[in-house]
């Protein structure tokens, strides 16, 4: 995951694993220089690991990255216990058989599934659980055999969310080819459409008392968090799991307590902050990739141990004496970056120190700004790789439906028809693999006519941004589509307020959750 034009090592996974103790790189530290100065340097001298493959038991998975107990992914990322994913990112549980999907968990045989949970042999599902054999459905659960519908519950043969009996509905679906890329195409246009007809949710939650966030579950007195379970008293946390308690500002984690500013980090640390990439790590600050190890300060690399700073060994004693002479130091001597930000303690690392340029980052794709305005800002841009392949076919020469499609198919390279794109960081032109064909022939699902990387953020359109709005309920208010007369409220406006990740300008109907629940549940 390194650029070649990166400062930093990086190692292959056996030469990683057979690296000497990482406290021969120790310094001592040096009060006459600012101490992330110091840090900086340490840094560029420990070895990195060329893909986070957690406990390396990531078989299969040399092109893929942050897996973790999980087999056969390609070009995908932030993989658990999954096998057989391809194009995909946030995997995060039980998942086998699933192509260009977004945040899936516990599903089999699905195709560009979003935000989804429990499904099996579907296509085009958006925040949706537990359906089989279903096609194009925006927030419907428990359905079995159902198409272009949304908010459905526990529905079977349901069609542009009207029911049908089975054998009209199996008549009916035959009435689109799904193995055809043109019909697929006039139907992904229509499915777009369908959340400005749905009712929808200010939050996907389950088993919350007093939160606040998108897609939280399972927690308590967590505020303005997205994609949490089995969180209590923390706040600001992005992708987190497993007993997460009383932490602020983490992104990435896994269980943790008394933690604040960690990323991607996890397996039980405590009190520990302004650290990336640690895992059971306690009373520690100013860390990357240690694990298993505690009382460590501004430290790279380590594993079990205790006692050290800029990964030099200390006695108890010393440490205890020199850590707080350090942080006074820092806030008397604070770094300065060329922007003029100032980083006193109590600040995460400076984003120069990041061996990944803006542009090659989550931020890029969660905030979007052009290189100008990277560069103005002070942080690294890195230019793509220029890429010169000759394409063997255009992507409108493809065969229309998948039945049509030969075996030769895996030796062409085709042309990607948006032509390096920085937007979307295309990559010019792609290939179809095995597993991949295989799949699509499978599944009936015609060859994609654009490249991983440009079908990613066509998929990323349906993402809601990781802000909230406080907005009063829409039952009630003029063009409400409510059916029924049998609300909490009564037959006027809902007063309820309550937070939401849909911006008030956006084309939605956003319901309170018990005006969503008499009508849709």
């Amino acid at each position: 995951m390194y650029s070649p034009e990166s400062e930093y090592k990086v190692f292959c996974t056996s030469c990683y694993n057979d690296r000497e103790d990482c406290t021969i790189y120790g310094i001592d530290f040096n009060f006459s220089k600012n101490f992330l100065e110091q840090f900086s340097n340490l840094f560029k001298k420990v070895p990195r690991l060329l893909l986070a493959h957690k406990n390396n038991n990531a078989e299969g998975c040399d092109y893929a990255n942050y897996a973790y107990r999980s087999r056969n992914a390609y070009l995908s990322f932030n993989i658990v216990r999954s096998e057989n994913i391809y194009y995909s990112k946030y995997v995060l549980e039980g998942n086998k058989i699933c192509l260009d999907s977004y945040n899936i968990k516990h599903s089999e045989r699905g195709y560009e599934l979003f935000f989804v949970s429990r499904i099996y042999n579907s296509r085009f599902l958006v925040r949706s659980s537990r359906c089989i054999d279903s096609a194009f459905l925006f927030d419907c659960s428990e359905c079995n055999n159902c198409f272009m519908s949304y908010n459905l519950r526990n529905k079977s043969y349901v069609l542009r969310n009207k029911q049908l009996t089975r054998e009209k509905y199996l008549e009916k679906i035959k009435e689109f080819p799904l193995d055809s890329y043109t019909v697929q195409e006039k139907l992904k246009k229509e499915f777009s459409e369908l959340p400005k007809s749905a009712l929808c949710r200010p939050a996907m939650v389950r088993s919350i008392e007093n939160c606040t966030g998108d897609f939280i579950g399972h927690s308590k007195n967590t505020h303005y968090s997205f994609s949490v379970v089995d969180a209590e008293d923390s706040k600001y946390i992005v992708f987190g799991t497993n007993t997460i308690r009383d932490s602020y500002d983490l992104l990435f984690i896994g269980r943790g307590e008394l933690c604040y500013e960690l990323a991607n980090s996890g397996a039980g640390n405590n009190n520990s902050m302004f650290s990336l990439d640690i895992g059971t790590v306690y009373d520690s600050a100013y860390c990357i990739s240690c694990l298993d190890s505690k009382k460590l300060f501004g430290c790279v690399g380590l594993k079990n141990k205790q006692y050290c700073i800029l990964n030099k060994q200390y006695t108890k004693e010393e440490y205890k004496k020199l850590v707080p002479k350090i942080v006074e130091q820092m806030n008397e001597m604070p770094y300065i970056d060329k922007e003029g930000r100032v980083y006193k303690y109590g600040e995460f690392f400076p984003p120069e120190f990041s061996p990944f340029a803006y542009n090659e980052s989550l931020a890029y794709e969660e905030f979007p700004i052009s290189k100008e305005r990277v560069e103005k800002e002070g942080y690294l841009w890195r230019d793509e790789e220029e890429k010169h392949y000759d394409a063997t076919i255009q992507s409108q020469e493809l065969p229309d439906s998948i039945n049509d499609v030969k075996e030769n198919i895996l030796e062409e390279i085709i042309a990607c028809p948006n032509k390096g794109k920085i937007e979307t960081k295309c990559t010019f032109a792609y290939r179809i693999v095995p597993d991949e064909l295989r799949f699509y022939q499978l599944m009936k699902i015609p060859l994609p006519r654009y490249c991983p990387n440009c079908r990613y953020y066509e998929r990323r359109k349906w993402k809601n941004p990781w802000k909230l709005w406080h907005r009063k309920c829409m039952c009630g208010s003029p063009g409400s589509p409510s059916t029924t007369t049998n609300h909490f409220h009564g037959e006027g406006r809902c007063k309820v307020e309550f937070e939401t990740s849909y911006a008030p300008k956006r084309p939605e109907i956003v319901y309170c959750e018990k005006c969503y629940q008499s009508e849709v549940y």
